[in-house]
C-alpha cells in the first residue's frame, strides 16, 4: 500500500502490488441496492439481493480455485501482472484519463514484480500516481 498526499493535504491510498488471485471478483454496483421506504416492494428485491449476494460468494469462490491453476501456470511462463489501483473513491482515480482501471505491467520474475511493486510505491508517495509504462518497443 502507498500513499499520497495533494496540495489540501488529504491522503488518497493507492493498492500496490502483484496480482495474487486470478481476477478479483467485484460487488455489483446499484443505486437500488442502498436501501428503500420500506414499503411492498422491498420484499421482493429482498430475494434478488439474495440472489446477487449468493452469486458474489460463488464468484469468490471460483477466483480462488481459478487461483490454484494460475499460480503454477505464471510460476512456469514466468509472466507475473504487478498492478496499482487507487483504493475507495480517490480523487485520484476521477481525474486520472485512465479512469478506474488499474495500472497493470506484466513482469518476468517474482524478484521483478517486488522490485516494480517498490518503484511504483516511491513514484506514487512522490507524484500520487505510478510511472507510466514506457512505449512498447518493435
Amino acid at each position: 500500500m502507498a500513499g499520497w498526499r495533494d496540495e489540501s493535504g488529504r491522503l488518497h491510498a493507492w493498492r500496490v502490488g502483484r496480482r495474487r488471485l486470478a481476477w478479483r471478483p467485484r460487488f455489483p454496483q446499484g443505486t437500488w441496492l442502498a436501501g428503500g421506504d420500506g414499503g411492498p416492494f422491498e420484499l421482493l428485491v429482498l430475494p434478488f439481493f439474495v440472489l446477487i449476494v449468493l452469486g458474489y460468494l460463488v464468484t469468490w469462490l471460483a477466483a480462488l480455485l481459478a487461483t490454484v491453476v494460475v499460480w503454477p501456470y505464471r510460476a512456469v511462463s514466468g509472466r507475473w501482472p504487478v498492478v496499482a489501483y487507487p483504493l475507495g473513491s480517490s480523487p485520484v482515480a476521477q481525474d486520472d484519463q485512465r479512469g478506474d482501471r488499474p495500472y497493470r505491467r506484466q513482469v518476468t520474475s517474482r524478484a521483478a514484480g517486488a522490485a516494480l511493486t517498490r518503484q511504483w510505491a516511491r513514484h506514487i508517495e512522490q507524484h500520487g500516481h505510478p510511472e507510466p509504462a514506457p512505449p512498447p518497443t518493435r
